[in-house]
């Protein structure tokens, strides 16, 4: 088999591979980095030998540096510093006090249980001092924590991914001098590359930012623009001073959504699917690129030092960080969930193909550390997740149900959630629809529901599901759009009339909606016959043995426009109906019929 082949072959199954084992992992419910680790190291030379990664050459070192860029773009594009104010005192403790106790702890670890010299050891404690984003983010949605303990999780995988890896191209900077750096030389050559990749950043993210806000690139290209500009802002910086393209995506990504372009969901979408892309590809590939044997040269030694930084390095920098900031079980929480992940693993491989390069054999035994550490702490703290959240009271009780809509098909839905023990509250800006719902004895709060004073009066804070069911498609469909991006409402379901105008399915996927009835539903029509009291509400035990989507389930001998879905009774609970509900035999459905 010629080498065109070899390389064809590596890139297809690295693709397909990564891309399969997203799927997998998103059916268990289990972060993608488990499954793409040991699918590259099963197809690559180790076992199968089906993806060869030494066949890109130098090719490998420059996907792995431009998928770094991706993805710490991505995580800058995220940065919203209004989002941490309840929380940023623990935060910013976390990302001084607890990185540095981190860093030092880990280094300490690699010295004097594995053997690595100091500056090797050094490397390996910026590499740990990055928490997985890309593995926290999975946990968090199949784990419903209390908001704050999220944000500070979330927070810190956001913010570490840049501070760490700029820390660890610092100490790839020492390393690299022909001579030992003083303590002066070292912080002179940090001060500069911040100063650099800090201005070039802004630069390209200012001027990216307003060519966005002022739509001189049309829909169809703006993605692509935005893509191209992210490389060509990694080049530059890099070009400029080595090693700064790091630090310059992370600025460019904050100073483009600090300026509130439009669309900028859409676009956040777009980077993250990318991003999926993008390390599903790298991580099969570095994977299958590892070498058992470094692993097996760490030894039992890589083993205790993953539990020093687990069990104690972790948890001395969690409790000394938040000190006076949070209770003792949250504590504990914080400090047991702190998973490495893609970042880690990327920034580890690229320096360890350049340092082996320059004739520091020892760097591959800090990527198989880093490697083994990823693996045990995702696995472990992935799997454990829900217990350790249950036994810290860290699990996020039942929310409320926010109904925006108080007609009279908002105020049936709202009665039937509140006759099931649900807390409700509906939001409406007709006086008059608010009268007759506090009748009714609903909890309402009349105004306008894109105001978000008036969803602080709401309790959107512990709101976990908003149904969007006015008579106007746009408004249902800006209030979930709002409600995720400002609240993070797991569950937003906006009701549509007709998919053919401006709001449609799509539109509703890219904010992490679904859409509510499951199916297009005309709300003013449904308001009146409600009104004039000509429908009843109905349930039917689901008898087919087959089960499948709610969508496609059609009523015998009744009108598709004639009933609405409104909630599904199963053995574990109540579920408001919407386009990907499943049901199963002996499920209730509890329905509005003309």
């Amino acid at each position: 088999m010629d080498d065109p082949q070899i390389l064809l072959q590596t890139i297809v199954l690295a693709i397909s591979a990564g891309i399969l084992m997203q799927v997998v992992a998103e059916k268990v419910k289990l972060p993608s980095i488990v499954f793409l680790m040991i699918a590259g190291v099963a197809l690559g030379p180790e076992f199968l030998g089906l993806i060869e990664p030494k066949v890109l050459g130098v090719g490998l070192e420059v996907l792995v540096s431009l998928a770094v860029a991706l993805i710490l773009f991505e995580g800058g594009l995220s940065l919203d510093f209004d989002e941490f104010k309840s929380v940023n005192k623990s935060v910013r403790n976390m990302l001084t006090l607890g990185l540095g106790i981190t860093v030092v702890g880990c280094a300490m670890a690699a010295h004097y249980v594995v053997g690595l010299d100091w500056y090797m050891s050094a490397l390996f404690g910026s590499f740990m001092s990055i928490t997985g984003l890309t593995v926290i983010n999975p946990i968090l949605r199949r784990v419903r924590i209390k908001r704050d303990m999220a944000t500070i999780l979330r927070s810190e995988g956001i913010l570490s991914n840049p501070l760490g890896a700029f820390l660890a191209v610092g100490v790839l900077e020492v390393i690299l001098a022909s001579e030992h750096q003083s303590l002066i030389d070292f912080s002179l050559t940090i001060f500069w590359k911040v100063l650099i990749g800090g201005a070039v950043g802004f630069a390209m993210g200012w001027v990216l930012g307003k060519l966005l806000k002022k739509r001189y690139i049309g829909d169809d290209l703006k993605n692509l623009v935005v893509l191209a500009w992210v490389f060509a802002a990694y080049f530059l910086s890099n070009l400029v001073e080595p090693n700064t393209g790091i630090l310059t995506v992370v600025i460019t990504g904050f100073a483009v959504q600090r300026e509130h372009i439009p669309q900028l969901n859409t676009l956040k979408r777009f980077k993250g699917q990318l991003s999926i892309l993008f390390i599903s590809i790298l991580f099969i590939l570095i994977s299958a690129n590892l070498d058992l044997g470094h692993l097996k040269e760490v030894g039992y030694a890589g083993f205790i030092v993953v539990a020093i930084v687990a069990l104690v390095v972790r948890p001395i920098a969690m409790f000394l960080s938040n000190i006076g900031l949070l209770s003792l079980k949250d504590k504990i929480f914080v400090s047991w969930i702190g998973p490495k992940g893609i970042v880690s693993a990327s920034v580890a491989s690229l320096f360890s193909l350049i340092l082996v390069k320059k004739g520091f054999d020892d760097a591959v035994l800090v990527e198989a550390l880093v490697f083994l550490t990823i693996m045990l702490t995702v696995t472990i703290q992935g799997l454990s997740a829900r217990r350790v959240a249950a036994a810290c009271d860290c699990l996020l009780e039942e929310g409320s149900i926010a109904i925006i809509g108080a007609n009279a098909l908002g105020r049936t839905l709202g009665t039937a959630f509140k006759e099931i023990g649900k807390e409700v509250v509906l939001i409406d800006s007709n006086a008059d629809h608010c009268r007759i719902s506090e009748a009714d004895g609903l909890d309402t709060v009349h105004g306008n529901c894109l105001d978000p004073s008036l969803l602080e009066q709401a309790n959107f804070s512990k709101v976990t599901l908003l149904i969007a069911t006015s008579a106007n498609s746009e408004v249902n469909f800006l209030a979930c759009q709002m409600a995720r991006d400002i609240y993070q409402i797991p569950e937003v379901y906006p009701a549509i009339d007709n998919p053919a105008k401006s709001v449609h399915h799509q539109l509703v996927d890219e904010i992490g909606g679904n859409l509510a009835y499951a199916k297009p539903v005309n709300i003013q029509d449904w308001k009146d016959a409600v009104e004039l009291d000509q429908v009843k509400i109905v349930d039917i035990v689901m008898d087919s043995e087959r089960g499948g989507d709610l969508k496609d389930f059609k009523l015998e001998g009744v009108n598709e426009d004639d009933w609405i879905p409104l909630i599904l009774k199963r053995k574990n609970g109540y579920f408001f109906v919407h386009a990907d509900q499943q049901w199963s035999k002996g499920d209730i459905l509890i329905y509005l019929s003309k």
